[in-house]
């Protein structure tokens, strides 16, 4: 006989419509039935949205974590150009007003993880910086996020040029699911996935550029909090020398290297998820043990 593994019967999964400057937002969530002992506030990266979280969501609020991801303007199910970033201050202002629903949803009680995936790291750095961002956060998690990779690739001269690009012809990121996954299923997924973001107009790598320079350049101090940059011992979209580099410099002796068995990128696909979660649950979960002591 063989036996039907059953999905956790603890498991609440919900889509808050937040409306901000003009656009309805999606913030997805996975909830525990029972009491809330910490909450992850999930950054995506540039192709995904929160329907690529349909299996850590859950695992998430399985160890008592309420899990969000907003999915970021113009991406997933939320409205704006899906080819398209807007300004710095919109981008981070929406952040901003997402993770202060959650501070309120959750409580001041509850600690607060900060997590952020390849681009979706670099959105959140940028917040992090950002001197008007006041939501209290406990710890911050950077996943195979290439920091600051436009000033690592480009030169001053190129930054420049970058930095004035005002043209909506589409740039083609180059991203393969081979370099995300080894599994099959999830490879299907990737290439079939219709909310994907593979393309963004020039003008939006501008923003991006934007965006690093508040953390690459920056006129406000991290608060004293963990921080963790976790990537597998090999990446094939991201040069993890240069990406630990920054993150050092961002943290300094608050920072921690965290390494998983995995050489490809989004290690949620891959046979590490589920000890990510766990370490991430549970990174997220000393922070109350902390505030408590």
């Amino acid at each position: 006989m063989i036996e039907t593994k059953r999905p956790p019967q603890n498991i609440r999964r919900e889509i808050v419509g937040l409306s901000v400057d003009g656009a309805e937002l999606a913030l997805h969530l996975w909830r525990p039935r029972g009491r809330v002992k910490g909450a992850v506030f999930y950054f995506h990266g540039l192709q995904s949205h929160a329907g690529w979280l349909w299996e850590a969501g859950p695992q998430f609020a399985d160890n008592d974590i309420a899990f969000f991801v907003l999915d970021r303007r113009g991406s997933g199910i939320s409205g704006g150009a899906h080819h398209e970033l807007p300004d710095v201050d919109t981008v981070l202002g929406d952040y901003a007003t997402a993770l202060e629903h959650v501070r309120e949803a959750v409580g001041d009680d509850v600690p607060l993880s900060l997590f952020g995936h390849c681009l979706g790291g670099s959105f959140m750095a940028a917040l992090m910086h950002h001197p008007d961002f006041t939501t209290r956060y406990d710890a911050a998690v950077f996943c195979s996020a290439w920091l600051g990779k436009l000033h690592a690739t480009l030169d001053d001269e190129q930054q420049r040029a970058l930095a004035a690009e005002t043209s909506q012809e589409l740039w083609d990121a180059g991203l393969r699911p081979e370099d995300f996954t080894d599994e099959a299923r999830h490879r299907h997924f990737i290439d079939h996935d219709d909310l994907a973001v593979r393309e963004l107009t020039r003008r939006s790598r501008a923003t991006l550029l934007g965006l690093e320079k508040l953390y690459m350049r920056p006129e406000r101090a991290l608060p004293p909090v963990p921080a963790a940059f976790v990537s597998g011992i090999s990446d094939p979209i991201v040069d993890l020398d240069d990406a630990r580099g920054t993150f050092l410099r961002m943290t300094g002796s608050h920072g921690a290297l965290i390494q998983f068995a995995t050489d490809k990128h989004y290690l949620f696909y891959t046979d590490v998820r589920a000890r990510l979660v766990d370490w991430a649950s549970t990174f997220t979960l000393l922070q109350g043990l902390d505030r408590n002591a």
